[in-house]
C-alpha cells in the first residue's frame, strides 16, 4: 500500500462537512469538503496485483493511519469504481435479474455484492458489484453513507454537445467516458501495461461507436504527466487533448494548486454530481 497524496491540517473539525471517498480496485481516495472549500484530501495506491482479500486489508490499514475518517460528518458518500458494471435501459430493467446479467457478462467468479442506481438524467439503470469483503470492509466504518458508483456519475461531469472521451488514470488502469454528440455512448475501465495499450482501448472505443477521432475531445484526469510517453503516445493520435480542471465552485489549500490539479480534478467533479 502506497500513499500517493496526503494533504490535512494538523487539527480538523468535521461535524459540518461532508465526507467522499472513492473505493476502486487499485486503491482508496477520499476528500473532505465544508461549504464548497476542501478540507482534506488522501489518495492511496494498493500494491500491482492486489487481491480483493489484501484490499480488504488495505482499507483498514488506510483507517488505522486516517483516525479523521472516524470523526462524525455532517454526510458521507461512497463511490465505488469496480468494473462489473452495466447500464440497463429503464424498459429493459428487471430487479430480478440483475444478477443473471452481471454474469453474463463477467462470470460468476467471486463474492459479490449487487447494488443498482438509477441515473434519472438518462433514464438508465446502472448494475454493478463490489466484492463482499470489500463492501463489508467499508460498511463496517461508513454504513450509514450513501452508497452510488463512479460510472452512475461520470455521464454528470461532460456538459454539452460534441464528443468527448473523459479519462482518469491510475497506474495500470485506466477509466474511460465516451460521449458522442451529446449522448453517451460508452463508460469502461481498462487495464494497461504501456502506452501503446491505453492508446489503442480509446482508440478502439471511437472505432466502436464510430466516432470520429479527429472530433473528439480528449480530457486527461489522474496520474498522467504532459512530460510522459503516455502523454506522447496519445497526442500522436488526438488532436483536441485537454488536461481536465478543477471545478471553478470549490477553493482549494495550496498544497492541493502547487500540484498539476488534473491529478484530483475527478475527485471533485464526482463530488458535485453526488
Amino acid at each position: 500500500m502506497n500513499s500517493s497524496f496526503i494533504i490535512q491540517p494538523a487539527k480538523l473539525a468535521t461535524e459540518a462537512a461532508d465526507l467522499y471517498i472513492e473505493v476502486k480496485s487499485h486503491g482508496f481516495s477520499y476528500i473532505i469538503m465544508e461549504n464548497n472549500l476542501c478540507l482534506a484530501l488522501a489518495i492511496y495506491h494498493w500494491k500491482a496485483g492486489c487481491t480483493d482479500e489484501q484490499a480488504g486489508v488495505f482499507i483498514h490499514q488506510v483507517i488505522a493511519e486516517q483516525p479523521v475518517l472516524l470523526q462524525k460528518f455532517n454526510k458521507v458518500y461512497v463511490i465505488y469504481g469496480y468494473s462489473q458494471t452495466i447500464l440497463v435501459p429503464h424498459q429493459f430493467m428487471s430487479g430480478n435479474e440483475n444478477k443473471a446479467m452481471l454474469d453474463l457478462v463477467f462470470g460468476d467468479g467471486r463474492e459479490s455484492v449487487i447494488n443498482t442506481d438509477f441515473i434519472y438524467q438518462l433514464g438508465i439503470h446502472n448494475i454493478y458489484s463490489v466484492p463482499s469483503n470489500i463492501d463489508t470492509a467499508v460498511r463496517r466504518y461508513f454504513d450509514s453513507a450513501t452508497f452510488t458508483h463512479l460510472f452512475s456519475l461520470l455521464p454528470q461531469v461532460i456538459k454539452g454537445g460534441g464528443s468527448h472521451l473523459y479519462c482518469i488514470f491510475n497506474t495500470g488502469q485506466l477509466t474511460v467516458l465516451l460521449q458522442k454528440e451529446g449522448k453517451l455512448q460508452a463508460i469502461q475501465n481498462f487495464f494497461y501495461k504501456t502506452p501503446e495499450d491505453a492508446a489503442y482501448h480509446l482508440l478502439n472505443m471511437c472505432r466502436s461507436f464510430e466516432t470520429n477521432v479527429n472530433d473528439v475531445t480528449l480530457h486527461l484526469s489522474g496520474m498522467i504527466d504532459a512530460a510522459s510517453a503516455l502523454y506522447a503516445e496519445l497526442y500522436k493520435y488526438f488532436l483536441h487533448i485537454f488536461f481536465a480542471a478543477l471545478p471553478e465552485e470549490f477553493e482549494y489549500p495550496e498544497k492541493i494548486t502547487k500540484h498539476p490539479t488534473h491529478y484530483f480534478s475527478h475527485l471533485f467533479a464526482i463530488a458535485k454530481c453526488v
